[in-house]
């Protein structure tokens, strides 16, 4: 009897730690404004807009489609621009976060 009751509080917890690591998915406006910081608006449809103007010489913009796996935001560009393909969803889907050589980002929800 305390074997099964034992189980069933294990598989309880194991249930519960779980569905608090679910990330809903990352919808909203990410990061500065483009100019002064990277932008990344997500959408409900998801589809996704990209905008960095932090280098005036090499502005950024890209579109496309964007999918959830395992925490982690995939972007597919329909154009042929350079940008991070992986951000890592964080604080429970209101920051993401990615990694390009050296440099380190993380851009949270504008909400």
């Amino acid at each position: 009897m305390k074997a099964t009751y034992l189980f069933f509080a294990g598989s309880l917890l194991s249930f519960v730690s779980q569905a608090q690591n679910l990330v809903s998915e990352p919808t909203g406006s990410f990061g500065g404004d483009g100019k002064d910081a990277p932008h990344l608006q997500l959408n409900d449809n998801h589809t996704f807009v990209y905008t960095d103007l932090t280098k005036p010489s090499k502005p950024v913009v890209g579109e496309g489609t964007w999918s959830l796996k395992n925490d982690e935001v995939i972007l597919e560009p329909t154009s042929k621009t350079r940008l991070n393909r992986r951000y890592t969803v964080i604080r429970e889907g209101m920051c993401i976060k990615t990694r390009k050589s050296f440099a380190f980002y993380t851009l949270c929800n504008c909400k």
